[in-house]
Order: structure tokens, then sequence, then C-alpha cells
């Protein structure tokens, strides 16, 4: 291990921190100028530099810098302890593709020391380091030494701001019980330098509504680790189908279906022909969430809450996790869930709620929205169903 002796510009203090060797590593087509140290250096878990923090005269890090924007260096291997270059422990290595190193940081400085006259510092960092990254639902928090266990807390805040769905306070411990076996969060072990980093999965959103669904955690704020599920599709399928026939009110009149009106207006076949409606009957979704029932969408409901495998998908809201079958799955599951739990003499129209993110080209975040359900008569008095937006008929 090697030291540099620091001392600020009044001589009363000293600074003693570790450096090492700093190399090529594969790949690279040029030599490293000599005479560069290494006092820091953390790689994301691709292997990718979020920070590096080398020491050396500033005429050799221009020219490594220079060298780097080429293309020309790319990879490093650290090394501590060696006598000559090539030696010693190996005790960090790293590498930028192109565009990674577009988006590094720069900071440069002068540091003057006793023995070796006037040094530069320059440090590469990436924007993850200061700034999470909501679009990708990505973060790193860096810490020094031992500070893992604050920093465990601090990252559930960091988890909180980069989620795509919203995270109560209360769901802290069963949250971020669930990142480390899903490989959402990893400790990242650095030279002079540690980082817990949180990248969470596209099935985010389908993981915490099945852990509301599990129990696990709850609209009241509660939360119950012993009921903690890492299975997406946990609870879906509903106990009980929808009738294939509405059912007879008997002499009391007292079935849902009861009062339902048969509509002619427009033929339901045709309206499905013309795109106002989207028939989903057919779809695995609609089956597993008890449907036995012709069933279909406005198309206004579709387009807002239902949509998202299109180029018509804004590039803020591609990146959300979001999928067509994930968003009909929760507008149907609810749908029958609002059946089983309606009044038995409801009739023909119920309202519910769920939570979708619109697709309207700005929200990140999920809210409650309101649909209507229709029950009644087809084309030829069969039983159907339509879901759509409260102001629609």
């Amino acid at each position: 291990m090697t030291a540099i002796a620091n001392t600020t510009i009044t001589d009363t203090q000293y600074l003693l921190f570790s450096v090492a060797n700093i190399e090529a590593g594969p790949g690279s087509d040029a030599y490293f100028p000599s005479n560069i140290f290494c006092t820091g250096a953390l790689t994301n878990p691709d292997g990718q530099f979020l920070y590096l923090s080398l020491i050396g005269r500033d005429t050799a890090l221009q020219e490594l810098r220079g060298r780097m924007s080429a293309g020309k260096l790319s990879s490093f291997l650290i090394r501590q302890d060696g006598k000559q270059l090539g030696s010693g422990k190996q005790v960090g290595s790293g590498w930028f593709s192109r565009e990674w190193l577009g988006q590094m940081q720069y900071h440069g400085s002068k540091i003057p020391t006793d023995l070796f006259g006037e040094l530069s510092l320059m440090v590469l960092y990436h924007p993850l380091m200061t700034t999470p990254d909501k679009s990708n639902q990505t973060a790193a928090l860096p810490f020094m030494g031992g500070g893992q266990d604050q920093c465990y807390y601090d990252l559930w805040n960091v988890v909180r701001n980069i989620s795509e769905v919203p995270l109560l306070d209360t769901w802290r411990d069963v949250v971020m019980a669930m990142l480390t076996p899903l490989g959402w969060m990893k400790p990242l072990v650095g030279f002079n330098c540690n980082a817990l980093y949180a990248k969470l999965g596209s099935e985010m959103s389908a993981i915490i509504s099945a852990n509301v669904r599990s129990g696990a955690l709850c609209a009241d704020g509660s939360a119950h680790m012993g009921k903690l599920t890492l299975d997406p599709d946990y609870g879906r399928t509903p106990p009980e189908p929808v009738p294939s026939e509405p059912p007879q009110g008997g002499d009391g009149g007292d079935g849902f279906w009861d009062d339902a009106e048969v509509m002619h207006t427009y033929p339901r076949a045709q309206a499905i022909e013309d795109g106002d409606l989207v028939d989903v009957s057919d779809t695995s979704e609609a089956h597993e969430a008890g449907f036995r029932v012709p069933v279909a969408l406005t198309r206004a409901v579709w387009n807002r809450f239902v949509e998202w495998d299109n180029d018509e998908v804004a590039a803020v809201q591609r990146r959300l996790g979001q999928s067509t079958a994930g968003r009909l799955w929760d507008v149907l599951y609810m749908a029958r869930y609002g059946i089983s739990i309606a009044p038995k003499n409801q009739g023909g129209t119920l309202l519910y709620e769920l939570y979708a993110i619109p697709r309207d080209g700005r929200s990140v975040n999920a809210r409650k929205i309101n649909l209507k359900l229709h029950s009644g008569g087809g084309d030829n008095g069969e039983h159907v169903i339509t879901i759509m937006l409260p102001d629609e008929d």
C-alpha cells in the first residue's frame, strides 16, 4: 500500500489516504500514462465505473482523459502492493462504454503535497451517484466504511422516489425485504468506496399488487412480513366465475342482474366491428378473472387504461414497466371483485374503483379511477358485459 502525505495550505494538518496502481485493462488500444494512481473506484453490477478517482501530474491526467475520450482506453485494472506494473493484488477493475463515458461527470482540483509538489485530482462519477434515475427505477447510494446499516434506511427513501407505484412509509420493512431476493438491491464493494445499488424490476407494480392481495401490504398502512410473497400472480384467480346466464331473481327479485336492460340502439357486433368496443372475451385475462360471458371495453377505457404495447405510448411512460396484458388484468379483476361484493339488488349497472396509470403521455404514478360495468342483453338477448367510463352510456 502506498500513502501520500498531503498538507493543507496552512501546513498545519495532514491527510493520509490509500492509493493503488492503475493500468490499462483488456480491450484497451493504448498504453496507460505513467505516474497516475487510483484513490477510489466503484462499478455497477455490469462492471462499468460509477466512480473513479485518480491522482497524478496534470499533464498525465489530461493525456489519459484524451485517450479515454478517443476510445483508446476503455478498461482498467487496479492493484495494490505491487512492486512493478502488472504485479500486486487486484483490488478492482472496470470499464466504460462510449455512451456511459459520455454520461460521466468530471471534477478536477489541485492538491499541494510535501513529497511530490503539486498534484492534480481527477474524479469521474456517474449521475446515479448523486441523482436517482426515476425513469429506469435505478439509484446508487454511496457510503464509506461500515455505514451500510444507515445507508439501508436512507435507501428506502430513494426506493420510494424511484418506484413506479406509490409506497406507504409504513410498508418499509416488507418492501425492502423483497428487493434482495428479487435481485433488485445489491451491495457494491469498491476501492475506498461502497454503495447500495437499487434497480427495481419491470414487475414492481405486479409484486406490490400481489402483496396487497396477500395481506402483506394493507391500505390502512399496516404491513405483515409473514404474508410476504414474491409471486406476482399470487391471488389473481378469483374463487367463483361470473355465471354464464343472468341468475333469476325468483319471486324476491334479488339477483344482481335483475332489472338489467337489453340494449338494441347500436348493435354490439357492429360496435365491435367499428372499433367502438374492444372484445376481450377470449383473452386469458378474462378467463382467469372468472368471466364466462362475452366482455367488451369501450374504446375510451381501452385507450386510456389498457393499451400500452404500441408506438403511441409517450417515451416518458414507456419505461414504467407497464403492459397491455397486465393493465387488462387489473381492469377485469377489479370488475369481478366489484361484482362479488355488490348488493344483490344492485341492478345491471355497477361502479367500481381501481388504481391505474393513465396513458396520457405524462403520468408516472398510478391514481384511483372509476369505471362502470353494465350487464345486459346482447344483440340476440344473450348475457353480455360492457365496461365503460362513468359518463359513457
